[in-house]
């Protein structure tokens, strides 16, 4: 556990110390795109396949669609040309607990996804105060 020896303030802030070497490596940038995909684009709720009465399903009974016809409409649009829509929320309010745990879980992958040529190692990754 890290303990602060200087002027604190009311800041939120924590220091980390990695090492590695200069290059990702074409597998730990997949695994951040794979990490960002699951965890920061949300879940599809619709699809090009979806049936008029599954897209009305979804507007009337799951999602904020139901209340902005607007909304509606760019996503039929979407649709229509082929693309899924996704859906995701954030919590401001837990945001600070779960920061730590994000930088924590992206290093983790990186050096998992490592090999001699693009070492990835965590010095010091204790976010916690």
């Amino acid at each position: 556990m890290k303990i602060r020896t200087d002027f604190v303030t009311n800041s939120s802030s924590s220091s980390f110390i990695l090492a590695r070497k200069a290059e990702l490596s074409d597998r730990q940038k997949q695994a951040l795109v794979d990490f960002i995909e699951r965890h920061f684009l949300g879940q599809v709720i619709l699809n090009p396949n979806n049936t008029e009465d599954e897209i009305q399903r979804v507007f009337e009974e799951e999602w904020e669609f139901k209340y902005d016809e607007s909304l509606r409409e760019e996503a039929r649009n979407a649709l229509k040309n082929g693309m899924s829509v996704y859906c995701g929320e954030v919590v401001f309010e837990e945001a600070d607990y779960y920061m730590s745990d994000i930088f924590q879980s992206v290093w983790k992958l990186l050096e998992s996804n490592a090999d001699e040529e693009h070492a990835f190692v965590p010095l010091d990754d204790d976010l916690s105060y």
